[in-house]
C-alpha cells in the first residue's frame, strides 16, 4: 500500500527532474544559439482583453524573423542580450516601440517533444502574451 508521503517524494523528484530538463534546454538557447529558432512558428497572442490572435513568424538563422499578427506584417530581430533571448520588433508590438521599449524577453522549451517559444508584447490594445509552436 502507498503512503501519502511515498506519493509525494515521487511526483517531487518527478516535478524536479522536469524543472531542470526545461532549465537546461533554456540557458543552451540563451547563450545565443539563436540558430537553432531558424524556422516557422505558429501559435496565438492571448491580450488582456479581446479575442486571442493567430501569429505566424519565420525565423532566419540570422535571428531576423517576419512576422503575421491577425491581419498586421511586421519584422524584427531576435538576439542573445544579458543571458536571455530577447525579440525586437513587430512580436514586442507597434504600442511598445512607440514608447522606445520595443523589446520582449523570450523563453524557449519543449513540450511534448515541440519546441514552443513564449513572450510578451504590447500594442495599442494593451500588453499581450504569445506562445507559438515549431512547425
Amino acid at each position: 500500500m502507498r503512503t501519502p508521503r511515498t506519493i509525494l517524494s515521487v511526483t517531487s523528484a518527478f516535478l524536479m527532474l522536469a524543472a531542470v530538463s526545461v532549465s537546461a534546454q533554456q540557458a543552451s538557447v540563451a547563450q545565443g544559439d539563436v540558430k537553432s529558432l531558424a524556422g516557422k512558428w505558429v501559435g496565438w497572442g492571448t491580450p488582456t482583453s479581446g479575442s486571442n490572435i493567430p501569429i505566424e513568424v519565420d525565423i532566419q538563422p540570422d535571428g531576423s524573423y517576419t512576422s503575421r499578427m491577425g491581419a498586421t506584417i511586421g519584422r524584427g530581430s531576435i538576439k542573445a542580450e544579458a543571458g536571455h533571448l530577447v525579440a525586437e520588433g513587430h512580436l514586442s508590438g507597434s504600442g511598445s516601440a512607440a514608447r522606445g521599449v520595443g523589446k520582449s524577453q523570450l523563453t524557449v522549451a519543449t513540450r511534448d517533444g515541440k519546441q514552443i517559444l513564449t513572450g510578451s508584447g504590447r500594442d495599442n490594445e494593451g500588453p499581450y502574451d504569445f506562445q507559438l509552436t515549431k512547425q
